[in-house]
């Protein structure tokens, strides 16, 4: 009389184990969600280039979203100032910040213009490089502050149009800034490149020599 009761008690395990099997084979479990976090960069003077890991994200200020927790290179660059580069660790649900103060260049000091390298990636976004000089007007009036021309070149070399530039045009002399003004250089197609001339009225040391002026366009604000 026991042995179809042990009979079907053993079935009822079977039974059970299928079911738990059958469950595992069709991915009923939940995956773990990646562990991510966000990066928000801050920079004096803002409008400076961004990269993550060597791929561009826009410019200062900025947030980063759903950044892999872990370790990550962060680097800013802007004409006229020393590269700026950090190791940060990225921790899950949380945001790390960097906030550097851009060093500028010294007067004695050559500048150059960051090199992309082919491993540098991308994205429909605009890459604006700005460039240009300063001279007496045809028609000069010997006055201080004297009124001179700045010539500016930009270029769209990115892969998006810029729909609005400006910089700033700053005159130095032995390493002091003696005036500036803002330049608006409108929308810049990509590809595309736009001049313009503009006065700016400065003071003048009564012994300034014209080979001791230089001009540096900086604070280069691109709304894509």
């Amino acid at each position: 009389m026991q042995q179809p009761q042990q009979v079907q008690t053993m079935l009822q395990k079977i039974a059970i184990c299928i079911l738990v099997l059958f469950v595992f084979l069709c991915g009923c479990t939940t995956p773990l969600p990646e562990k991510t976090g966000s990066v928000t960069i801050t920079s004096s003077p803002s409008g400076a280039e961004v990269y993550l890991d060597n791929e561009y994200h826009g410019t200062t200020p900025n947030t980063i979203n759903a950044v892999p927790a872990g370790n990550h290179t962060v680097e800013i660059r802007e004409r006229g100032y020393k590269n700026w580069s950090q190791n940060i660790t990225v921790t899950s649900g949380r945001t790390a910040s960097v906030s550097p103060s851009l060093v500028p260049v010294a007067a004695t000091d050559p500048i150059t213009i960051p090199t992309i390298s082919p491993a540098v990636t991308k994205k429909d976004v605009p890459q604006i490089h700005i460039d240009g000089y300063w001279t007496y007007p045809a028609i000069r009036s010997i006055t201080n502050p004297e009124p001179l021309l700045v010539h500016v070149e930009g270029a769209n070399v990115g892969d998006a149009d810029a729909r609005e530039v400006m910089a700033s045009a700053n005159m130095y002399i032995g390493g002091r800034q003696i005036c500036w003004t803002k330049v608006y250089l409108g929308t810049i197609k990509a590809g595309g490149h736009v001049t313009k001339d503009t006065m700016i009225s400065c003071s003048l040391p009564p012994d300034a020599n014209s080979q001791d002026i230089k001009i540096e366009f900086e604070n280069v604000v691109i709304n894509p």
